[in-house]
């Protein structure tokens, strides 16, 4: 199985892509008139956020930071859901920029962002040439948090032990023996919503690093080894001291869950944060009802189960989780409407599983949209967002977005890069459209 991880050495990658015709879009563009793509690039979350007053936002990167409002209140999330509603927040970390002169970038490369019940988050670094390697390399990570009524600050608690950790790092393996993850709940409300950020672990391209590294209470230094762990945010009051303990929020005795070194997402129910090695995972939380289901990606398959048995999880394949198959690739995103989960894949675009009170069909069904036109092979699918997941898939008020991407070039992939980027469903338009 490939490795599939959004670590450093994914967000590396980004700096060297390249484009050229793609052919598999020729359908949509025959089926839709495609609106100017105005949120390009390599995208890797929307997150929500809250103002003090009650009005929702929400925020993606893409190397960048951009915003837009999608509510003047909690209670209707139907605000500008139309095309080129973005805004890019230019009071964000100056984004990167080369000096022919000085032959180097400056700046901040946004790779993630995360948010909790009062902060955005943004994980950012510095692109570096490499000349031993011929490439750009991410470097110098830092983390920032974002109020309304601080605006933009250094996380320099953190941003102390990033230093650590990177310095702990082999110089010849260019970044791809770190792993730093950034993470949330993203709920839909707004006192559930919880970030984190794993510091040194798992699944890195090469793990002698990780291998040697110990999940500790702190990020003690010993022999040239910091030990790893997650710290949950608190914007510049974030307490380094506060790790998550090893296994806190373990879902029954199920394997790859809990607090730990492969940690890569997290979902809030039963008034607990459960924390997942898995990068898809969910729930069907919405705006006025608790989750009743929890939902995660491993492999191929969605598994599925009800809050209320977590304690009683003991393996994937027996009860009382359930599962759906029909993907044909592995489950790198998730989003859940009131009546369907969307599912995205390594290379093999989007697939859809139709629900009923929360509870999944055993199986894939064919999309009533055209999205397996937008979201298809050799894309891979690497974020999917709905705004109200009290709402279906197609009712009054939905809004999804999703980000694709391809690897290699494109003449090698069949794809193009001009279709690398955020797309998005509006009911107003009937069908998936360039954002």
């Amino acid at each position: 199985m490939k490795k599939i991880f959004l670590s450093i050495s994914i967000a590396a990658a980004a700096f060297g892509f390249t484009s050229c015709y793609d052919a598999i879009f020729y359908n949509i563009r025959t089926e839709v008139p495609l609106e100017d793509g105005v949120i390009n690039g390599y995208i890797n979350s929307i997150v929500r956020y809250q103002e003090p007053d009650g009005t929702e936002f929400l925020y993606l990167q893409n190397g960048n930071v951009y915003y837009k409002q999608i509510s003047d209140d909690t209670d209707n999330l139907t605000k500008n859901q139309n095309h080129d509603k973005w805004t890019k927040d230019s009071s964000a970390p100056e984004g990167i920029s080369y000096s022919y002169f000085d032959q180097k970038f400056s700046g901040t490369y946004s790779c993630k962002l995360a948010s909790d019940s009062k902060y955005v988050y943004l994980l950012g670094a510095t692109p570096e040439y490499d000349e031993s390697s011929s490439r750009n390399i991410l470097k110098n990570f830092k983390l920032y948090c974002y109020s309304k009524e601080s605006g933009w600050q250094s996380v320099e608690a953190v941003n102390e032990i990033l230093g650590y950790y990177e310095s702990t790092l082999d110089d010849d393996k260019y970044m791809m023996d770190s792993s730093i993850q950034l993470f949330c709940t993203n709920t839909p409300q707004n006192a559930h919503r919880k970030a984190y950020i794993r510091i040194g672990g798992g699944s890195p391209y090469y793990s002698w690093m990780s291998d040697k590294q110990t999940y500790g209470s702190d990020f003690t230094v010993k022999d040239g080894v910091m030990n790893c762990g997650i710290i949950e945010l608190n914007g510049t009051d974030t307490d380094i001291a506060n790790v998550v303990p090893l296994g806190d929020g373990k879902i029954g005795t199920l394997e790859k869950t809990g607090a730990g070194k492969d940690t890569t997402s997290a979902v809030y129910a039963n008034n607990t944060v459960y924390f997942l090695d898995y990068l898809a995972s969910s729930t069907n939380e919405t705006k006025n009802k608790e989750a009743d289901y929890i939902y995660l990606g491993n492999g191929k398959t969605l598994y599925w189960f009800e809050t209320a048995s977590v304690s009683s999880v003991t393996a994937l394949d027996a009860e009382p989780v359930g599962k759906s198959t029909g993907c044909a690739a592995d489950i790198l995103s998730m989003c859940v409407t009131n009546d369907s989960i969307i599912l995205g894949t390594y290379e093999e675009g989007a697939y859809r599983v139709k629900t009923d009170s929360g509870k999944p069909e055993t199986s894939t069904s064919d999309f009533t949209t055209n999205a397996d036109s937008v979201m298809y092979n050799p894309y891979i699918v690497r974020m999917l967002f709905c705004t109200d997941p009290s709402l279906g898939e197609t009712d009054d008020g939905s809004a999804l977005y999703s980000a694709i991407q391809f690897r290699y070039t494109e003449s090698s992939a069949s794809a193009s890069y001009k279709n690398v980027g955020l797309w998005s469903y509006y009911k107003a338009r009937g069908n998936w459209n360039k954002e």
